[in-house]
């Protein structure tokens, strides 16, 4: 399972040139992201607006469900499948969102519950 990075190891992801997996929103990506990111949504700007409404109407918890109906079965796969194929090409990748963490938490979650391990696990 990937690693969650303390203080200390941020200043590494820039003067080690570590590649980066930016999991927000192509739309967020394309507004600024870190040197050395790729971006592999978990939610597609369609997806991330859904639930951003859902947030605002409804709540935390029935935004988190939303998004767990959006985001599985196939769409589920195929994006697990790519953050395993990234992370198998580039073993001392970090996963990062911003703002609460909580889709960088997600995507760790299920990397963690799937078929991929890190070199080293």
């Amino acid at each position: 399972m990937p690693l969650l990075l303390r203080e200390p190891e941020f200043k590494d992801l820039f003067t080690q040139d570590l590649p980066l997996i930016d999991v927000r929103a192509p739309m967020e990506f394309e507004h600024g992201a870190f040197p050395n990111a790729i971006n592999l949504p978990l939610l597609l700007d369609h997806e991330r607006h859904e639930i951003g409404k859902k947030y605002k109407n409804a709540g935390k918890n029935a935004a988190i469900n939303l998004g767990n109906e959006l985001v599985s079965g196939e769409s589920k796969e195929l994006r697990l499948s790519n953050w395993q194929k990234f992370l198998h090409a580039n073993p001392s990748a970090a996963v990062y969102c911003f703002r609460g963490g909580l889709r960088s938490q997600t995507v760790q979650q299920w990397l963690s519950r799937s078929e991929y391990r890190c070199a080293g696990d």
